[in-house]
């Protein structure tokens, strides 16, 4: 064989490899990863069971593992796919990806409301932007992997979908169930319709500090001050298409103990 066919033929078994290899995100791919790791990693998903949420910096990840119902063909725990939901926009190029190396769609239902995402389906990766801000990032198992959990990888473009509801709804907004005491620092939890929607989420209290995830559907208030105050906790939120909903709870906070 001529030196420069064999080098060429190297050249495309380098690439071939290449392509093949999931996409990392923080030394976590699917199945490749299991909880421990997720857990060593960002000392999280320790106590959930299933998917896990959490945030992060300016993200929101969710984390799906494997079970029983989900994938029976890999070890129950192993990460099935990772979904960052980032609270700033940003560019292809900006995250540093090559625009060639996807393919791109609608993933909208109704089509044409600004949506748009891209899969390279070799690598497991695809992207979601509205109105061409990438605001959303997923990590599923490369194509050729995909064999482990057939159902749960069936649709690939499904990771990314979205459809517009006629009403947005907030489900609840959870409080606390017990009097917290005063400087005790106490998770709010919204939950609402997922639509694959870009949604934005504003909270308000009548008491109190919002010090973590001000702009996500998990807030942490602190409660320094509010020794026998009743404090409501709303959250707003929109889809950027002229829906909007809202929700909110109550607690009360218990002077300190002496």
């Amino acid at each position: 064989m001529k030196p420069a066919l064999k080098t060429l033929l190297l050249v495309l078994v380098i690439v071939t490899a290449q392509r093949v290899e999931a996409e990392e995100w923080r030394g976590l791919a699917p199945l490749k990863s299991t909880r421990a790791d997720v857990m060593r990693v960002f000392n999280e998903c320790k106590d959930q069971q299933g998917s896990c949420e959490f945030a992060i910096d300016n993200e929101d990840i969710t984390i799906e593992f494997a079970g029983v119902q989900n994938c029976a063909g890999v070890p129950v725990d192993t990460v099935l796919s990772i979904q960052r939901d980032l609270r700033h926009e940003t560019t292809l190029e900006a995250l540093g990806f090559d625009k060639h190396r996807f393919k791109s769609f609608d993933p909208s239902t109704p089509q044409k409301l600004g949506y748009r995402a891209f899969i390279d389906e070799q690598a497991g990766l695809l992207l979601k932007s509205l109105r061409g801000q990438i605001f959303q990032i997923n990590y599923i198992a490369t194509e050729k992997e995909r064999s482990a959990c057939p159902n749960y990888y069936s649709d690939p473009r499904a990771f990314v979908e979205v459809f517009l509801p006629h009403f947005q709804i907030v489900n609840s907004v959870e409080c606390p169930q017990n009097s917290p005491v005063a400087g005790e620092k106490v998770p709010i939890v919204a939950t609402y319709t997922r639509t694959g929607q870009r949604i934005l989420l504003t909270w308000h209290s009548t008491g109190g500090r919002v010090i973590e995830g001000p702009t996500s559907r998990n807030i942490l208030l602190d409660t320094a001050g509010l020794a026998g105050k009743e404090v409501t906790v709303t959250v707003e939120l929109s889809d950027g298409s002229q829906h909007t909903a809202s929700g909110s709870c109550s607690f009360s906070v218990s002077p300190p103990r002496n």
